[in-house]
């Protein structure tokens, strides 16, 4: 397996970053040596820290300064079993499966430096998933970094309960977490907010997961939580929040919930910014 700490940018991200006057991803850098296409991989992996962080805002903050990153095959313990990679907050580390360098090609990098031109082009990402599957592997190491500083892990438990106003609402950040990592968001009619916010789950409770009605408040209810908190304070704050901070629906009440949710959010936040 190689081991490569992520302290400082390798060259093609770090000059990206100066010429755009950032440098809140200057922690990455390939620390022992690797393959030509090793290199490659973790030079994009770079790009795409550089690039949520040019569009969005940075992420990692108040982790710590190192993020070892690991290459894995599939013979070793360590090979993520459920996807491309896996984040271990307890050691610090993200791992992608080693196959992945593979197909990072040429016409990577010049689709890596930018975060939202990617995401507009639905050819270039059919081309080149292996941008998605980094960016997806550097949020979800951002959320659970910030789940386990306190004492969680995201998604956060409740999304395997029975219980659907525990399971519920557990869904619903983690689709409205989805959803702001994308450009396009999911379009729905607010004056039918009783709908996407139910005032009691109601019929909920004996519809599956996979009913129409379900699957609108997990998501377009999901994405009515989640963005008008991005909209005020930026996506990586944010997602730091609510991976640190369930939401739970009391009462059955799932309108009432939200709306106590944002404003509960909105205080901590604000309050944070202060304190920066």
């Amino acid at each position: 397996m190689k081991r490569l700490i992520l302290i400082l940018l390798v060259v093609a991200a770090t000059s990206f970053a100066e010429d755009s006057g950032q440098h809140g991803a200057d922690r990455l850098e390939i620390a022992l040596p690797a393959s030509k296409l090793e290199r490659r991989f973790f030079e994009v992996v770079a790009m795409r820290a550089t690039a949520i962080e040019l569009a969005l805002g940075p992420i990692f903050e108040g982790s710590a300064d190192k993020i070892i990153v690991d290459l894995a095959y599939s013979r070793e313990d360590s090979f993520p079993q459920d996807g491309p990679a896996i984040y271990d907050p307890a050691r610090r580390t993200l791992t992608f499966r080693r196959g992945l360098v593979n197909s990072v090609g040429r016409g990577t990098r010049s689709w890596a430096k930018a975060y939202w031109p990617y995401y507009k082009n639905e050819e270039v990402r059919a081309l080149l998933p292996a941008i998605e599957v980094i960016d997806d592997a550097l949020w979800m190491a951002h959320l659970q970094e910030a789940a386990y500083r306190k004492g969680l892990s995201w998604p956060h438990q409740e999304c395997s309960s029975l219980d659907i106003q525990k399971r519920l609402g557990c869904e619903m950040l983690t689709f409205g977490v989805e959803a702001s990592r994308r450009q396009v968001q999911p379009f729905f009619n607010t004056n039918r907010i009783d709908m996407i916010w139910p005032d009691e789950l109601g019929e909920l409770r004996v519809r599956g997961q996979d009913d129409t009605a379900y699957r609108d408040v997990q998501l377009l209810g999901g994405s009515m939580l989640v963005r008008p908190l991005i909209a005020e304070f930026g996506v990586p704050r944010v997602l730091q929040y609510i991976a640190q901070t369930p939401f739970h629906i009391e009462g059955d009440n799932v309108r009432a919930s939200a709306e106590r949710y944002q404003e509960q959010a909105r205080v901590a936040l604000a309050a944070s910014a202060i304190n920066r």
